[in-house]
């Protein structure tokens, strides 16, 4: 694990009680509310929280809004988009999430308002990392979930919710 993350007080979500390669992560300060008018202020803060809270350095910004990030995204028809990106400097998968003011507008006219952000090591498996998007993704098109993390009043209680939903996905797969 980084050296950033021993210093923080963490969370540990569980995808899976048998493959801890496919748990991740997160800070309270990784859980915001925000005010972006574009995608592209969305990457500006993703970099800027991956540096502060999980010690990911670089010169240049991780995540762009160039061609080739874009297969990176994954929107839901509910107004949630997934985010999905890799960093070599990352040991453990460590999550961000925004929740904003006014929605953006993303390809196809969709509108975007809620925002999770999968960061995972580079040499993470990919059978793992299919796992994880395939339990994020059934967690994320739940037929409530968009209306209670709306509900919520502030967006670190959101971990509270994943770490619950998580739990019960774990239980119907044991």
């Amino acid at each position: 694990m980084n050296n950033a993350l021993l210093k923080k007080s963490i969370s540990n979500i569980i995808l899976s009680r048998s493959n801890s390669d496919i748990n991740f992560f997160t800070t309270k300060k990784s859980f915001l509310d925000k005010n972006f008018s574009s995608l592209n202020d969305v990457f500006l803060e993703i970099n800027r929280i991956s540096e502060q809270e999980y010690g990911i350095k670089s010169k240049k910004p991780h995540l762009t809004i160039k061609k080739n990030d874009m297969h990176n995204l994954i929107p839901f028809n509910n107004g949630i988009l997934l985010i999905n990106s890799f960093f070599a400097q990352l040991k453990k998968n460590c999550l961000i999430f925004f929740r904003l003011e006014k929605p953006i507008l993303f390809s196809n006219n969709k509108s975007i308002d809620i925002i999770f952000t999968l960061l995972t090591p580079k040499n993470l498996k990919s059978s793992h990392r299919l796992q994880i998007l395939a339990k994020l993704t059934r967690i994320l098109q739940g037929p409530y979930i968009r209306k209670e993390i709306k509900g919520i009043e502030k967006p670190e209680d959101v971990l509270a919710l994943l770490l619950f939903t998580s739990s019960e996905i774990n239980e119907e797969t044991i």
